[in-house]
């Protein structure tokens, strides 16, 4: 049996097996959407929530003038209280846990102007390379200047997003919605155990009778000869 050829089969089949059991990964998306009523008022600088971290942070330090479940201008038209409501001075950034692929929210500035921009927003690719920077004008609708923001395409890891200081002390941030992908494995499809042929024996030549005695009668004239010089 030539074992060497068994064996190819063998690994040939379990890596098969192997291959087919893995099966293949089923994405679908998930919906966020952060009122902001979900939590406690509470500083949102460092908060993980929800698949998404918050850091804020003014002239590049970490400050807590930025509050989930908190007030600003109430209901209008874009953002309804609570709110997360800051310092226009700071800096708000969204880290996400996945990649997002949509993204939506609306702010509000106390002020009854409009403004050109209210707020800009740069959002950074899976590389944290950025991928430009959207201004946002705002302008009064009800009270407060308010906007939106929306965005659909290229995978989105962070965001950061800044505000007009000069024409307003305050900003209120509201109905956040983002999509991202959830990955579930599939199942592993069964695999009967695979049934491997050993190989065909080596078939091994015997000599004919024939061809034996033939090799007997050569033998025994060669000696004969031999003995004949001797004598």
């Amino acid at each position: 049996m030539n074992f060497a050829i068994v064996l190819k089969k063998l690994s040939m089949a379990m890596a098969g097996a192997a291959f087919v059991a893995l099966g293949t990964a089923e994405i679908s998306a998930a919906t966020t959407n952060l009122t902001f009523d979900e939590l406690p008022f509470q500083a949102v600088d460092d908060l993980s929530f929800q698949g998404v971290t918050f850091n804020f942070a003014i002239d590049g330090i970490d400050s807590t003038d930025a509050n989930y479940n908190s007030f600003g201008p109430g209901s209008i038209n874009f953002v309804n209280d609570p709110s997360l409501e800051g310092n226009t001075a700071g800096t708000l950034t969204l880290d996400f846990d996945m990649f997002i692929s949509e993204l939506q929210f609306g702010v509000a500035l106390e002020a009854n102007v409009n403004l050109t921009p209210g707020f800009t927003v740069e959002l950074f690719d899976l590389a944290f390379g950025s991928l430009g920077v959207t201004s946002v004008n705002t302008s009064p609708l009800v009270s407060f200047s308010e906007g939106l923001f929306s965005y659909t395409g290229a995978p989105v890891k962070r965001a950061v997003v800044n505000f007009n200081e000069t024409s307003a002390n305050r900003f209120t941030l509201d109905n956040l919605t983002f999509t991202s992908p959830i990955v579930q494995p599939a199942p592993p499809v069964p695999v009967s155990n695979p049934i491997v042929q050993p190989a065909p024996p080596v078939p091994v030549q015997v000599p004919e009778p024939a061809s034996g005695l033939g090799f007997f009668l050569i033998g025994a004239l060669v000696a004969g000869s031999v003995l004949k010089k001797l004598g």
